[in-house]
């Protein structure tokens, strides 16, 4: 009976005793956030650059009556419009399922 009270009242009682310290950002993570709002930035560009070189390239397959190439520029801005989804839901998505680890 005495070794049935103590597993249950000194878990509870070591539980009480540890301080749960607020997460605090290490020294130099402001470097690090930076640099991840440059990739961010990049990206954003590359993604804009991308769409409007594949409507050239689609208007220019279009223009010669070059059907190789009209297919190129349509994929080039399917692709550039899925990174953008992409690029717009992907931090909703990774804090979504982080939150939930």
């Amino acid at each position: 009976m005495i070794q049935h009270v103590a597993d249950t009242v000194l878990p509870v009682l070591a539980q009480a005793q540890i301080p749960n310290p607020a997460p605090v950002a290490p020294p130099g993570s402001g470097k690090v956030l930076e640099a991840v709002g440059n990739v961010k930035w990049g990206a954003g560009i590359a993604l804009l650059v991308g769409f409007f070189i594949g409507l050239l390239v689609w208007a220019g397959g279009r223009w010669v009556d070059h059907h190789r190439a009209g297919k190129v520029g349509v994929i080039m801005m399917l692709c550039a419009l899925g990174g953008g989804i992409l690029y717009g839901v992907g931090y909703q998505l990774i804090s979504h399922f982080a939150a939930g680890a």
